[in-house]
């Protein structure tokens, strides 16, 4: 299997995206991330949903997991509220060196060493001639793990 045959298309989302928009995007999708792109479709940068959820959390929950027991269901709606107006450059912490990039006849395997070298939860799969195919997730490559393991003897 190669990543031609297994390649999808990721939502991007831009620099300057409102945060609940990119959340938004990510929960409704199932997806493991986002790209982020300029406004020429360049990549500048990719969120997984772990980054979304830590740009969620009030930094003092970090600093003191203790605190998450007393907070009540109310305030979190808070925590989500304040969200509101933040931007998708303020938390992007992954530059492009971080993400994947592997050529359409890269193997799942050699796909799947990258993203976990790199913790990162997709590769970006260049063109031949320049610029990106598409991604391949973590979630395609298990899920063809699974397949594969039902067939095995």
């Amino acid at each position: 299997m190669h990543a031609a045959d297994v390649i999808e298309t990721l939502p991007t989302a831009l620099p300057d995206d409102d945060i609940l928009s990119a959340v938004q995007m990510v929960s409704r999708h199932g997806l493991p991330g986002l790209v982020v792109a300029d406004e020429r479709g360049e990549v500048i940068g990719c969120m997984s949903s772990v980054d979304l959820l830590r740009a969620a959390l009030p930094h003092y929950f970090l600093d003191d997991p203790g605190l998450t027991h007393v907070i009540d269901e109310g305030h979190a709606d808070r925590i989500a509220a304040a969200m509101a107006g933040t931007r998708v450059r303020d938390v992007l912490t992954w530059g492009p060196s971080r993400i994947p990039k592997v050529e359409a006849q890269a193997t799942a395997v050699e796909i799947a060493e990258l993203m976990v070298r790199r913790q990162c939860p997709f590769a970006l799969v260049e063109r031949e001639g320049g610029g990106i195919l598409g991604i391949v997730t973590a979630n395609r490559l298990l899920g063809l793990l699974a397949t594969a393991a039902q067939g095995a003897p």
